[in-house]
């Protein structure tokens, strides 16, 4: 079964401490993916455009989203990123990003977990959606050194 843990008070976090979340729901045996929207590409720099499609696996319109899926699913480029540099540059690029952990080999709606960012009234709220349900007893124990006083819910 599926679950979905929410980070509030994410504003608490620094950015290298994001990175090692982030690279804590990893095996070596994942890739992470980071999405863009395609039409949006547009808006960025050409330093960040060259990072996104040099890294980039594919486009697709999958939606892949626990949300709702809208009616105009738009064109969304997934790229992968190795190492905290590159993960780095990639949450400057967008700061309320969308990330998959996936299986090497497998495609994209086999992701184990897709992380993101939303922002509610207390600001930012990191999202996981758990599709293997080991967060609480593999990830959480990881990430819990990096949260503060972040409060970690079921529900937003």
């Amino acid at each position: 079964m599926n679950s979905f843990h929410y980070i509030n008070k994410f504003y608490q976090v620094d950015l290298e401490d994001v990175i090692s979340i982030v690279l804590s729901f990893c095996t070596e045996n994942d890739t992470i993916l980071f999405s863009t929207i395609e039409d949006n590409l547009k808006y960025e720099s050409v330093e960040d455009k060259d990072f996104i499609n040099i890294n980039k696996l594919f486009k697709n319109n999958k939606w892949i989203f626990p949300e709702e899926m809208p009616i105009n699913v738009p064109n969304i480029i997934w790229y992968k990123t190795n190492g905290r540099e590159d993960i780095k540059k990639a949450i400057t690029i967008e700061s309320l990003f969308r990330c998959v952990i996936l299986p090497k080999g497998l495609d994209i709606e086999h992701f184990n977990y897709l992380i993101y960012i939303i922002e509610n009234n207390e600001g930012p709220v990191l999202c996981v959606y758990d599709k293997i349900n080991d967060f609480n007893d593999r990830v959480l124990p990881k990430i819990q050194p990096y949260l503060g006083d972040c409060k970690i819910s079921k529900s937003i």
